[in-house]
């Protein structure tokens, strides 16, 4: 049997521009303005993140929104069956705030699609908007590309996307688990103009850096990015002429951030070390379990092997946990990578890796649920004879 693996992408490229006359981008401390005159607002957006960004700027309603719709992505069917219907988590907060909100139809998703009405001048002939220089558009977390037809409508400059990354670094759909994966040691949040045709690729209006908490995985980063992008993003539009002044085009080092796929979260013993490993959960465990093959080999040479059997993992990440010095965990220092030892007194299976050791808290087999690995080996393993996961 044989997998193909996928390895993180990340591509470097070194972009190259005409020199600029160094401005100062906003961020958290650069300056307050009296703000310009209400906005018609259309946020685009779908989950928590875009949420974050959502509340931010009704906090700011007074001074900042004369009318604000949401637009989000339909409804989806999920789970098992396609029976659970999922509801974009921004439309539902929009709905609990009182507020206009559009679900976009399934397909095409933005190929037809128009301002509404209250933002369109009603004496053109052609779609134009009533006011260019007060209407924007925004998209946080919104994940589809808006067409240069839609965001022609609205001076460059209007159309802002929060993006949660220090770009060009980490360029993409998920910034916040490579980051994580890869063990930045801090972050930021962005505040960008929405390029034609493309992502990530507009002009620098706003950017704040963002220390990494310790031992950060997705779901305590996330919120924290979410906060600062929407708060940074206020800032932007209560002093949107200044910064739209000085906004920066993109230079450095670009970096990609690929979208996750299950192929990522898939374990290759003898590259990942047990720190990579324990960064890679905390950046995509939320989507995609750690996987891997398990490979038997019986104790009774007159018994048949078994096919390899895929397996999902959770490895034990605290960092007071130490490996224990029994002699099956110290002997797997001195065998191939994959290699597997149960301790009796911590009641934990221990894996070999290319750096180190790991344990595994929890195991999932295929439609199975998950047990603690002491269960597992009571149950399962011991019966498997040696083993070793590929």
């Amino acid at each position: 049997m044989s997998f193909h693996v996928f390895r993180p992408i990340w591509k470097q490229v070194e972009l190259t521009t005409r020199p600029l006359k160094k401005r100062r981008l906003l961020s958290s401390d650069s300056y307050t303005a009296a703000p310009r005159a209400p906005y018609r607002i259309l946020l685009f957006g779908a989950d928590e993140f875009s949420c974050a960004t959502l509340s931010a700027i009704h906090d700011a309603r007074e001074d900042l929104v004369e009318e604000l719709v949401v637009v989000t992505p339909p409804d989806a069917r999920t789970g098992r069956g396609l029976k659970t219907i999922h509801r974009p988590p921004l439309r539902e907060m929009a709905e609990s705030l009182n507020l206009a909100s559009i679900a976009l139809p399934p397909t095409p998703l933005l190929k037809a699609y128009k301002p509404p009405t209250s933002f369109l001048d009603p004496t053109s002939s052609t779609p134009s908007l009533l006011d260019p220089s007060r209407t924007l558009l925004l998209t946080a977390s919104f994940g589809h590309l808006i067409p240069t037809t839609l965001l022609s409508l609205f001076p460059p400059l209007n159309t802002l996307n929060v993006h949660p990354s220090l770009l060009p670094k980490y360029r993409g759909a998920a910034p916040i688990q490579w980051a994580i994966v890869h063990g930045e040691q801090s972050t930021g949040v962005s505040v960008q103009e929405l390029s034609r045709g493309k992502f990530d690729q507009g002009r620098l209006l706003g950017q704040k850096h963002v220390s990494m908490p310790p031992l950060a995985d997705f779901k305590t980063l996330e919120p924290i990015l979410a906060r600062e992008g929407a708060n940074l993003l206020v800032e932007v539009l209560r002093n949107l002429e200044k910064a739209q002044a000085n906004a920066v085009a993109q230079t450095g080092v670009v970096s990609h951030a690929s979208k996750i796929v299950r192929d990522h979260a898939r374990i290759v013993w003898d590259r990942m070390g047990s720190d990579e490993l324990k960064r890679l959960q905390r950046g995509i465990g939320h989507r995609f379990p750690l996987w891997t093959t398990l490979k038997a080999f019986p104790s009774n040479p007159n018994e048949r092997s078994q096919p390899p059997k895929t397996i999902q993992l959770q490895l034990l990440d605290n960092p007071a946990f130490s490996v224990p010095d029994s002699v099956p965990i110290a002997e797997l220092t001195s065998l191939p990578p994959g290699s597997t030892a149960f301790d009796p007194r911590t009641k934990t299976l221990f894996v070999r890796c290319a750096a180190g050791v790991v344990g595994v808290e929890k195991v999932k087999g295929a439609g199975g649920k998950w047990v603690g690995s002491g269960e597992w080996w009571n149950g399962v393993g011991r019966k498997l004879g040696t083993m070793r996961m590929e």
